[in-house]
C-alpha cells in the first residue's frame, strides 16, 4: 500500500488575512499535494476521483487544521461486500458502482468518514465495540459533512463481523 500522503495545511494566525500572494502559494501549495495523493491512489473513474476530490477539498477548508494525511485509495470491491471500509493492512476500499446509486452529499459524507477512519488510525487496532465508528462520524461532522443525512441513508453504525474476522486471521 501507499504511504499516508500529508497535505499543507497550516493554519493562518488569527485576524492575519494572508495577501494574495501568500493565499495563491497555498492554493498551489495544496493543489501540488492533490496532484501527489491522486498519483499513489488506485482510482480509475472520472466520478470517483472528481468525488474524492470534491471531499477533500471540503475537509481542507474545514477549518480542522489537524495535520491532514491519508492512505491509500482503492476502487473496487471491497472485502466485506459493501460499498467501502478502511481494512487492516492501511487501505480505503471503494465500490463507486454502489457509490453511484447515492445522492452527492450521502456519498461525499461515506467518503469522509472513510478518510477520517484512516486519518485517526483506526486500521491499526480493531476494537469490538463502536467506538471507532462514533469517533469517525464526529471527525466527518465536524470536518462539515452532513452524517445526519449519511446515517439515516446508511443506518446506524454497526460492527463489521467480517473486516473483524480478517483483522484477527492476519
Amino acid at each position: 500500500m501507499t504511504e499516508n500522503k500529508r497535505f499543507s495545511n497550516t493554519p493562518t494566525p488569527a485576524g492575519h488575512k494572508p495577501p494574495a500572494a501568500d493565499f495563491h502559494d497555498a492554493a498551489s501549495t495544496v493543489q501540488a499535494d492533490m496532484a501527489r495523493y491522486f498519483a499513489g491512489v488506485n482510482v480509475e473513474s472520472e466520478y470517483l476521483k472528481n468525488l474524492l476530490a470534491k471531499t477533500i477539498w471540503i475537509i481542507l477548508l474545514s477549518g480542522d487544521r489537524n495535520d491532514l494525511c491519508f492512505g491509500s485509495v482503492v476502487e473496487g470491491h471491497t472485502i466485506a461486500g459493501g460499498i467501502a471500509e478502511v481494512t487492516g493492512d492501511h487501505c480505503i476500499r471503494i465500490d463507486s458502482r454502489q457509490l453511484k446509486h447515492y445522492e452527492e452529499p450521502v456519498a461525499m459524507a461515506l467518503l469522509a468518514h472513510e478518510l477520517a477512519h484512516d486519518h485517526l488510525r483506526h486500521f491499526k487496532t480493531w476494537k469490538n465495540n463502536l467506538d471507532d465508528e462514533h469517533s469517525a462520524d464526529n471527525l466527518a461532522k465536524k470536518w462539515g459533512f452532513n452524517i445526519d443525512q449519511f446515517r439515516k441513508t446508511f443506518g446506524p453504525p454497526v460492527m463489521n463481523s467480517r473486516l473483524q474476522q480478517i483483522a484477527v486471521i492476519r
